[in-house]
């Protein structure tokens, strides 16, 4: 997968068994400006080989959703306790 610096699909190259077959979903892809979201959105046949294509453009949001800063955030909320998170006195 080729991304610009956006992280925008600009082209694909798939080597080895099936090549053939799976890189027509990213000829259409770039061809016609989908963006990775949709791809990795969209719902495939399973188990089939189809399903790479939707696990690869995937893997872009998947080291943003869980980078470090994120786990920070996420760790820092989950932390967070209000009385809307307690029990009352009475009731603990």
């Amino acid at each position: 997968m080729l991304l610009d610096p956006k992280d925008r699909l600009r082209g694909c190259q798939i080597i080895g068994a099936h090549a053939g077959e799976l890189i027509h979903e990213w000829i259409m892809a770039v061809n016609g400006g989908v963006k990775l979201s949709t791809m990795a959105g969209a719902v495939h046949v399973y188990p089939t080989l189809s399903e790479i294509s939707k696990r690869v453009a995937g893997r872009v949001f998947a080291d943003k959703l869980f980078s470090e800063r994120t786990k920070g955030i996420l760790k820092f909320l989950f932390n967070l306790k209000g009385r809307a998170c307690t029990l009352p006195d009475d009731r603990a």
